[in-house]
């Protein structure tokens, strides 16, 4: 019992840092509904949401500043949560914040999960969730590309550098296992080793190991 009829204080417990990414149109708007279920009232704890524009605007009147910005918000607060982005087509433009992003955070992986939705019936049967899980960094995002010969013309060539490190592919790898595990389900792999046994071929080296 309290003394001298003290009340009890219930404490609240310190905030959680989540770093907001605001993006574009749509993506937005849905952000901003998201945001509604992590209300305080809602959750019953308090968030300390550090909020960063990622429009398109903001990152061309930044040079991307405030994409490095964000990520190093991210790195410090260990959470995130992003409304989608305009990537511009122009080369000479601001490109994807994503790339910056999963670059400055170290991020290797992205993964997606689908869940079946109650009253569809599934395609061949399958009932269970299915994540897909790929390289975020390296491969066709890091790669170098250009063309040679005349615009327009049938003797046009593009060409495509590409690179991967057995490091990405080894987190990959061990991830799509790992994530296997928790949901009991199988690994498929995608590599197309068979035609690049040298580029594609080390991933597939990478996911028998994790095998």
């Amino acid at each position: 019992m309290p003394r001298d009829g003290a009340d009890i204080v219930r404490r609240m417990p310190d905030p959680v840092a989540i770093v907001v990414l605001e993006g574009d149109q749509t993506g937005q708007e849905l952000l901003d509904q998201a945001l509604r279920v992590l209300e305080p009232e809602v959750i019953g704890a308090p968030l300390d949401l550090r909020r960063f524009d990622l429009s398109l605007q903001a990152r061309r009147e930044s040079d991307n500043a405030i994409v490095h910005e964000a990520a190093a918000a991210m790195r410090d607060a260990g959470f995130g949560i992003k409304a989608a982005t305009v990537t511009p087509e122009g080369a000479d433009d601001v490109g994807s914040p994503n790339r910056i992003l999963r670059e400055d955070v170290g991020g290797r992986v992205i993964i997606r999960t689908g869940r079946r939705i109650p009253g569809v019936t599934p395609v061949a049967g399958v009932h269970h969730p299915i994540s897909i899980v790929r390289m975020a960094v390296e491969d066709a995002y890091g790669a170098e590309q250009w063309r040679e010969g005349t615009s327009g013309a049938d003797d046009e060539v593009a060409f495509r550098t590409e690179r991967i490190t057995r490091g990405t592919c080894r987190a990959v790898a061990e991830y799509a296992f790992r994530q296997a595990r928790r949901m009991g389900g199988r690994v498929y792999g995608g590599p197309k080793w068979t035609v690049s046994p040298v580029y594609e071929g080390m991933l597939k080296e990478e996911m028998d190991a994790a095998a």
